[in-house]
């Protein structure tokens, strides 16, 4: 008997040291038991259990209903799902969910269950385990947080990123580079880079990968991909898992380079000077030149390397006369600015530049370079100077000449008045004694001397109106222009009335265009009025329906766009083989004894018409009239056209 008690005691002990290593292991690997009976519906939970649970076991009753209180609220109706084959005596799935301890702390657990055999192999109820993976799921977490910052970042940078294993096949791409490269995530992943970009073989691209991954060392380099016609700048990174590219799409760039190649060539081609240099106040030292070219070099004789790094004034000179550049800068007044200045050569010769100097701003609006563009202006200097010298010669000379020609008018204006009394008088006196003669003699003067009489009277009234043109003439010619607004319709009817009076008994139709106005002198327009009208008149005198037409039309094309007036007649005409004779003063088409006149009248109206700023013109054809137009340019005085108004056209018989 007490060998029995002693061995029931070794066994019982042996016991408790196994539950105690049992519970020992569970703690530590943070795994609970439980078991579950079918027939009693009684469930048992290891001291582990209650530690995850974070319950106490002296006041609680383990059961499944009391385990779904412990359950997260979200997660509870999940776990009764997967509990639920055990109702048919059946083990329960695998489980991953969380529970909410007495403290308020969340864990994470992993559920399983077994079915636990009887004697007959029947289920007689369930044993499983409850892990706490809270550990392990922080971890997860972690990692799976760390993983897409990752990718937050490899997505948002701006260069194009891939992953590529040691096969060569694509294990990560951004979406930059999915962008560049025209291909998407799902076409590339898991592929062969060489089979996917099969331009690229051969090429400096696979030379300077393989390179990297069997050196380890990275690989930098630009790169021309045919098939997409674009430069990569590409950077190549060997890893433990293979091989992580960063690359950046640099066709823009390499364009720009190549414009920018482009732009030196041709600026060293310009015969124009062309300095560059860094905006830098003097007190920094600066500006300091950083760009010269060629024309630079031949005009001044300083090489680049003598002048690369230096300051302009070196040159003797400065492209900042008077400190313009801190001026413009601390008044903020970035723009342009010319100058003419003064430089000497490597030689120390002078010579002269005309100088543009404009700012280079950057994105934030600050200088950070000046441009300054010079030509060589040295000769024109020599010119504008011998220029200069010459004007001041003219000058005086015209000064001189023209207190010559104020004493020429004040001789011709005292001819003028000798001509007006001392050679009418004579006139006068020859016409006087003639007509005394005339009645003198009366009825006893025979046929002839009475003809001779009568061409003495003839050719006194002729000299007398050749006088009275040529002063008439003399006059319009010295006299200044009085601008005004002229009725050129009024002085047009007066100067019909005038040739009605003289001859009242012609019958003559002349349409006369209402509201004609102009601008110039009212007294000159008149005269040419006069003349124009005066010789329609005379030259109709042998056409039994005589017409006279007066007005004006704008916009016509021998006037260049101007408004033309124009006097018609259909009269005797002249041949147009002739016309360059008209406005010649003392020139006639016509014989003395077919139609009178002086041959002045013509003469006026051209004068007339060319102080004026006008032309005037004619058109004729023998036997059929003629028509003389005339056009006021604009005017010295007011700087301004004609001011022309149209009307209607009125109609005057003349009887």
């Amino acid at each position: 008997m007490l060998s029995l008690a002693i061995e029931r005691m070794a066994v019982q002990a042996a016991l408790h040291e196994r539950s105690r290593s049992m519970n020992e292991a569970q703690r530590i690997a943070h795994l609970g038991s439980w078991e579950f009976d079918f027939a009693s519906q009684t469930m048992h939970w290891s001291d582990e259990m209650f530690r995850i649970c974070g319950v106490d076991p002296s006041g609680f009753i383990p059961s499944f209903d009391a385990y779904l209180n412990v359950v997260h609220p979200d997660d509870r109706a999940r776990v009764r799902a997967e509990a639920a084959p055990m109702s048919q005596h059946l083990a329960p799935l695998p489980s991953a969910h969380r529970i909410v301890r007495a403290d308020g702390s969340i864990r994470h657990v992993r559920s399983h269950g077994d079915l636990r055999l009887g004697d007959q192999s029947q289920a007689t109820g369930v044993q499983g385990a409850l892990q706490d993976i809270s550990a392990q799921k922080q971890a997860e977490l972690r990692e799976t947080d760390l993983s897409a910052k990752l990718t937050a970042t490899f997505e948002s940078i701006t260069d194009g990123f891939f992953l590529l294993d040691t096969d060569w096949n694509f294990a990560y791409l951004n979406g930059q580079a999915e962008r560049i490269l025209q291909r998407s995530r799902q076409d590339l992943l898991g592929k062969n880079v060489w089979q996917e970009f099969p331009s690229a073989v051969g090429s400096l691209c696979e030379q300077e990968y393989r390179r990297a991954m069997e050196t380890q060392c990275t690989a930098q380099f630009e790169f021309f991909y045919p098939p997409l016609d674009t430069w990569f700048d590409i950077h190549a990174h060997p890893t433990k898992e293979g091989l992580a590219v960063y690359f950046q799409d640099i066709t823009s760039k390499r364009l720009a380079q190549s414009q920018l190649q482009l732009l030196e060539s041709a600026v060293s081609c310009l015969s124009d000077i062309v300095l560059i240099t860094q905006a830098g106040s003097r007190a920094q030292g600066g500006p300091q030149i950083v760009f010269v070219n060629d024309a630079f070099v031949r005009r001044t004789g300083f090489l680049r390397d003598e002048t690369i790094g230096k300051s302009p004034e070196f040159l003797r000179g400065t492209l900042f006369e008077h400190a313009d550049y801190e001026r413009m800068a601390a008044r903020n007044e970035l723009r342009v600015v010319q100058e003419e200045i003064m430089l000497h050569t490597k030689a120390g010769e002078a010579f002269w530049l005309e100088v543009n100097v404009a700012p280079l701003l950057d994105e934030r609006g600050w200088c950070t370079h000046w441009v300054s563009v010079g030509r060589d202006i040295t000769e024109r200097r020599q010119a504008k100077s011998e220029i200069l010298a010459l004007n001041t010669q003219l000058e005086e000379r015209v000064r001189h000449r023209t207190a010559q020609l104020e004493a020429a008018n004040q001789e011709l204006q005292a001819f003028s008045y000798s001509v007006s009394h001392d050679l009418r008088s004579p006139l006068k006196t020859i016409e006087g004694f003639s007509h005394l003669l005339e009645r003198a003699v009366g009825g006893e003067a025979d046929k002839k001397a009475k003809h001779y009489l009568s061409r003495i009277r003839s050719g006194t009234r002729q000299m007398a109106e050749l006088i009275d043109g040529l002063l008439s003439l003399a006059q319009l010619s010295r006299d200044t222009l009085q601008f005004s607004s002229v009725d050129l319709s009024g002085i047009a009817r007066q100067a019909v009335h005038e040739c009605q009076e003289r001859d009242p008994d012609r019958r003559v139709q002349v349409h006369i265009q209402d509201a004609m106005l102009a601008r110039g002198d009212a007294r000159l327009l008149l005269a040419v009025m006069q003349n124009l009208v005066g010789n329609a008149w005379k030259f109709t005198a042998r056409h039994e329906h005589a017409c006279i037409e007066i007005g004006s039309k704008a916009g016509a094309v021998d006037a260049m766009g101007e408004t033309v007036y124009f006097v018609k007649d259909n009269g005797a005409g002249f041949d147009m083989a002739h016309a360059g004779k008209l406005f010649g003063t003392f020139e006639r088409l016509h014989s003395p004894s077919d139609f009178s006149g002086t041959g002045i009248g013509l003469a006026t109206v051209k004068r007339v018409v060319e102080r004026h700023a006008g032309r005037v013109w004619a058109e004729g054809q023998e036997g059929e009239g003629a028509c003389f137009y005339f056009v006021l340019g604009l005017t010295a005085e007011h700087g301004e056209g004609p001011d022309v108004c149209f009307g209607a056209t009125s109609l005057i018989e003349a009887t």
